[in-house]
């Protein structure tokens, strides 16, 4: 069809006043289902970081730990402390807060991009799953970068197509142009995967043949340089020397203190320069397959097949946008679950295309409605009603195409549990440890954060490692988590493994963290000989 919304051309339908409404409720769903109970997780070691850097923001540091990332998401966490510190708020929820706010304004960009692609009704449709899909709410509700990535590639993606859309129509395109280089600016300054970049590129070569839109050399250039000043005034931090110092020993390893990823029963290096001999390349599309519902996966393919044999320039851009993603990502030696969250929505929006199409096809009123509301009660109110059970810990979803809950633990144990069950660990502890016990973990920062905020300034700190754990002499409690098996560790794990825990906490029904108590002398590590008390962190 030549109108067909897929070509980008003219400009988009009106959402109207019932379609405007529903988003509007969308919108309210999504920021209370990532909003609710925001601190019932504790914090996860790389969130620790966040919440420190963010602290020295207010009082006008910007060194220190954490430089390997941008600056915005920690601008906006500084500023909800700063808000928040006041009244009362929980160290988790301020550090969570505006990840959790974009994630919900998300929703409406989603339906946006959505929109402008495949129509109207796939534009609902892709902003229904978007609020109610229990993978993104929960990786949305953690303090990492890949929610304003995903955000503004999205927005950066919006852009090109108006711009395409413009440029056919006989607009201007250049304010799309400059909103797409602000977006790039946002997408950098919130994380530095500038792999990323090719995505508009690769677009805008793959539909020049059959568009008018044209942009010369020089115009590049200048978008370009729109972006870098964007992005300098919103990150500035790499160009502190002290940056380039953190950066050489982050580069060289030094900062790595796990360097191993447990996946689907093994475990396997997980550093950039292992390349296809890290995580397998595999490792994106089995999380695509059992974290999402099932039905939103099986319409996602379909969604996926159908730009494949269509090619019409909507389907050009989102098949940019995930092939390069995951090409990039599957040659990469380095996967965490995390990541995903800058191409969920493309497979969201590949499942409401698909779902569109088909209903475009029905023609019959009362037929149409019957089909719409099948299609919501297969899409987003399956994805609803896996986040309502598994709320607050919505990471820990499994789809029944993956064997279900019961194989949380052997697909991404690390990503998906983000040390929950660590905290309250850490507090039993505390309540109940010696006067100077040690406490060997495999995550010091929280350790740290949470034995200081229960009082507990002498317990002695080590990580589980051969010649540092339970070498004080002390008695030691030794925290397991689930999530965390590692080369360094598994020796200790396996060895622990055969004793009755101390202490367990559970998330789901399923046991996150166990702690052994080991009398002064024992050691977690089978072959591991007792020493001399040494040096140990201490607060």
């Amino acid at each position: 069809m030549d109108d067909a919304p897929e070509h980008l051309r003219g400009r988009t339908a009106p959402w109207g006043l019932a379609a405007g409404i529903a988003l509007a409720v969308l919108t309210a769903l999504a920021l209370w289902l990532r909003l609710r109970g925001l601190s019932a997780e504790g914090f996860g070691d790389d969130e620790v970081h966040k919440w420190l850097a963010a602290n020295r923001y207010l009082h006008g540091v910007f060194s220190g730990d954490d430089v390997e990332h941008p600056m915005l998401m920690k601008w906006l966490i500084a500023a909800t402390i700063a808000a928040g510190a006041p009244l009362g708020w929980a160290p988790e929820t301020m550090t969570r807060l505006p990840n959790a706010l974009a994630g919900g304004a998300g929703v409406l960009v989603v339906a946006l991009l959505g929109r402008r692609l495949f129509g109207r009704t796939a534009g609902l449709l892709s902003a229904a799953l978007a609020a109610c899909s229990v993978t993104l709410i929960g990786y949305q509700r953690v303090a990492k970068e890949d929610t304003l990535l995903g955000i503004f590639l999205m927005l950066l993606l919006w852009c090109m197509a108006e711009a395409k859309a413009a440029a056919d129509d006989g607009r201007d395109p250049r304010r799309w142009e400059l909103g797409g280089a602000a977006s790039l600016a946002g997408m950098l300054a919130s994380k530095y995967f500038f792999f990323l970049t090719p995505i508009p590129i690769a677009f805008y070569l793959w539909v020049r043949p059959q568009t008018q839109w044209r942009v010369p050399a020089r115009r590049w250039l200048q978008l370009i340089l729109v972006a870098f000043g964007f992005f300098v005034c919103v990150n500035w931090s790499p160009f502190l020397p002290s940056t380039w110092e953190y950066a050489k020993s982050y580069t060289t390893g030094q900062q790595t203190v796990h360097g191993s990823l447990f996946f689907m029963g093994r475990i396997y290096h997980n550093l950039l320069e292992y390349g296809l001999g890290g995580t397998p390349p595999w490792f994106y599309a089995v999380f695509a397959a059992v974290k999402l519902a099932p039905a939103t996966f099986l319409c996602a393919v379909a969604g996926l097949a159908i730009a494949l044999v269509q090619r019409r320039p909507a389907h050009r851009l989102m098949l940019s946008w995930v092939a390069i993603w995951f090409l990039v990502h599957s040659l990469s030696g380095s996967k965490w679950g995390r990541f995903f969250v800058s191409v969920l929505p493309a497979f969201l929006i590949f499942a409401a295309a698909a779902a569109a199409q088909v209903l475009d096809r029905v023609r019959m009123p009362a037929a149409r409605w019957a089909a719409m509301a099948a299609a919501v009660l297969l899409l987003p109110g399956t994805e609803v009603v896996a986040a309502a059970a598994h709320a607050p810990h919505y990471r820990a979803y499994i789809s029944p195409l993956g064997g279900g809950d019961a194989k949380v633990d052997w697909y991404f144990p690390h990503c998906d549990y983000f040390d929950a069950g660590f905290r309250e660990a850490v507090q039993y502890v505390a309540a109940h440890a010696e006067h100077g016990a040690e406490l060997s973990t495999e995550i010091d920062w929280p350790a740290r954060l949470y034995a200081g905020a229960a009082g507990r300034g002498d317990l002695r700190l080590s990580l589980v490692r051969r010649g540092q754990a339970c070498h004080s002499g002390r008695v030691c409690y030794v925290v397991v988590q689930t999530g965390r098996l590692y080369f360094l560790n598994q020796d200790a794990v396996a060895s622990l493994s055969r004793r009755v825990p101390w202490h367990v906490e559970r998330v789901l029904g399923h046991d996150v963290v166990n702690v052994y108590r080991l009398l002064p002398g024992e050691m977690p590590f089978p072959d591991d000989e007792p020493s001399a008390p040494g040096p140990l962190v201490q607060h």
